[in-house]
């Protein structure tokens, strides 16, 4: 008896005791597998569920490729995440015209921007409107392997020139170095070279006069002098063997595995990889950073620069709680925490000083004596056009069209889009 009385006393409290609704909240990620974001996300994510009863967080990782190409069907459908990755530019704009994205409050903006990056916060808006948080800034650039260098007799810190770059990519296949890998088969590593001859060639003012149709838009005499001192590099064979069938992940674990001269691409790939070389990766002393060189007659200026300022921003269908979790993923201790990891360059101003990775300070240094960043040119002219400039890039590189051809190309997607 007193048994069934302790029983049913237990059960009255149960069924006192309030139940807390769980709320999962979804996050989509660009591929961080094997890198220390990873580390850092999944840290940052367990401790905000730990203290956070009730509430679950995911992050779902996706290679870079398949996030751009599966999120606009993600986001018209009930699978759509609560917030994701973005690049901010075009691509983002068009999301945020088409309703597929949630604005922060207005006090929530305003307490963000006392500790967030001002120029940060302002890649995530739009007509006004803040639509998410930003987590780094990025630079493209040349990496070369100090190793390979002083095997071949050079100095890449010499270059200058466009010319000068050719005369070394020719001192490396002389020298039986692979002088650039790449991942083609994703396209957008190609778009980096046909990006920065475009901007040294033309300079902001040109960049500015093809976005507005002006001057031909990007059927005129410089978008075509670009490819064709893009196809010139192309025709010195730089690249390795079968690079159009290569991903960026397997061309960055090449780069980490000290299969090449030089690597053009962003500071990101410090991380990265490492995580996909087979035996960890250059170390910082074997590695150095250059700008991308001048053009012969260009209107731009070295210290031009290509890159991003990247965050999360959240979706229509986002729960209040994301809100509570994306100060967090994007704040101020895990930024401060990821400059003085390495892990990426930080665009909370208070964790800029933190950055000590003797790499991550070079690419700080060229973000810094910025003269005129240019967002990604794939991200920065929407998906239609951007995704056409990622596309002759790739075409120019198989010899599939011309650089005539490629401007206007270019020009009529712009013209139509």
């Amino acid at each position: 008896m007193k048994q069934g009385l302790i029983a049913a006393g237990l059960a009255a409290a149960m069924a006192a005791t309030p139940v807390i609704a769980e709320t999962e909240i979804t996050v989509l990620s660009i591929n961080r597998d094997s890198t220390p974001w990873k580390g850092l996300y999944d840290d940052v994510v367990a401790d905000f569920n730990a203290n956070n009863p009730g509430v679950t967080v995911t992050v779902e990782y996706m290679e870079d490729e398949s996030f751009k190409q599966k999120l606009p069907t993600l986001l018209q459908s009930a699978s759509a995440p609560d917030m994701f990755f973005s690049w901010s530019g075009g691509v983002f704009y068009e999301q945020a015209e088409q309703g597929f994205l949630q604005a922060l409050p207005d006090d929530v903006v305003a307490a963000w921007q006392q500790d967030l990056s001002p120029g940060g916060m302002a890649a995530l808006s739009h007509n006004g409107k803040f639509y998410g948080a930003p987590e780094a800034s990025q630079n493209v650039a040349i990496w070369y392997n100090k190793d390979l260098a002083a095997q071949l007799g050079v100095d890449p810190t010499t270059i200058a020139t466009w010319d000068d770059l050719l005369a070394m990519v020719k001192v490396a296949k002389d020298g039986g170095v692979t002088p650039f890998v790449v991942g083609g088969q994703d396209k957008w590593p190609l778009h980096f070279f046909y990006s920065f001859l475009a901007m040294r060639i033309m300079g902001q003012d040109g960049m500015t006069a093809s976005a507005a149709g002006e001057n031909g838009g990007f059927n005129n005499a410089d978008w075509v002098r670009a490819g064709e001192e893009y196809v010139r590099f192309i025709e010195m064979e730089p690249f390795q063997n079968g690079f159009m069938g290569v991903k960026y992940d397997g061309a960055t674990g090449l780069w980490g595995d000290g299969e090449s001269l030089f690597h053009l691409m962003g500071d990101w790939d410090l991380g990265a990889s490492r995580g996909a070389a087979s035996n960890g990766g250059l170390t910082n002393d074997q590695m150095g950073v250059i700008p991308f060189p001048m053009v012969e007659g260009g209107k731009g200026a070295v210290t031009d620069t290509l890159g991003g300022a990247s965050g999360f921003v959240l979706t229509a269908k986002a729960e209040p709680e994301a809100i509570d979790f994306l100060k967090v993923f994007m704040g101020v201790e895990a930024q401060k925490r990821a400059a003085s990891e390495g892990v990426y360059i930080p665009t909370v101003p208070s964790a800029g000083g933190l950055v000590e990775d003797t790499i991550l300070k070079q690419f700080a240094a060229i973000g810094g004596a910025s003269t005129y960043h240019q967002l990604f040119l794939d991200q920065f002219f929407g998906s239609s056009l951007g995704g056409a400039i990622n596309d002759v890039s790739a075409q120019m590189a198989t010899g599939d069209i011309t650089p005539e051809a490629a401007a206007e190309l270019l020009e009529e997607t712009r013209e139509f889009q």
